[in-house]
């Protein structure tokens, strides 16, 4: 089911040091990392490499040394779910809007780790906006699913700003959106 919201559009994610965390590749001008330690439940951070921020170590360390943070472009959070990883949220930082940062992430999720992404149970105008372009980006396939269990199937064409379903609407009902590499 995926439900129609609203979100606040400013989003500033800051800087992060690269402590737990796992390079699975470098794309866009990004590199892009996944919790080491997270098994059913994934983060994936993207970081730009070429905004930096020295700051001291923490009180606990009390060496006075410094080290180098990284500013975060944008984070998705991932849970695996029948069918394909479920979107639970994708944040871009406010000053990488407007350069199609989702999409590039999403494909490279469906390129690079070989995954099923499903659309989030709730979309906002944005989230809606994303998976629009999404379905009319060369080498992805985007289809829905009646209900979860269901084996009606259909593939949406692209709206003004959403997803349009031939055969059942896919908004504030049943309906479960995916998205492949194809």
């Amino acid at each position: 089911m995926v439900d129609r919201i609203t979100m606040n559009k400013g989003v500033t994610l800051g800087y992060g040091n690269l402590d737990d965390l796992e390079l699975v590749g470098r794309s866009f001008g990004y590199d892009i990392y996944v919790d080491a330690d997270s098994r059913t439940y994934n983060v994936i951070w993207v970081y730009d490499r070429n905004v930096t921020k020295r700051v001291r170590r923490s009180v606990t360390f009390d060496d006075g040394m410094m080290e180098t943070r990284y500013r975060i472009a944008a984070k998705v959070e991932l849970t695996k779910e029948r069918g394909g990883w479920h979107v639970d949220m994708l944040s871009v930082d406010s000053r990488y809007k407007g350069n199609n940062l989702a999409i590039k992430i999403y494909k490279f999720l469906m390129n690079k780790m070989d995954i099923t992404l499903k659309a989030g149970t709730s979309q906002s105008a944005g989230g809606r906006y994303v998976w629009n372009k999404l379905s009319k980006t060369p080498g992805v396939v985007v289809y829905a699913k009646k209900s979860p269990y269901s084996k009606v199937f259909d593939f949406p064409k692209a709206g003004n700003r959403e997803l349009v379903g031939k055969v059942f609407d896919l908004y504030d009902s049943d309906a479960e959106i995916f998205a492949v590499a194809g």
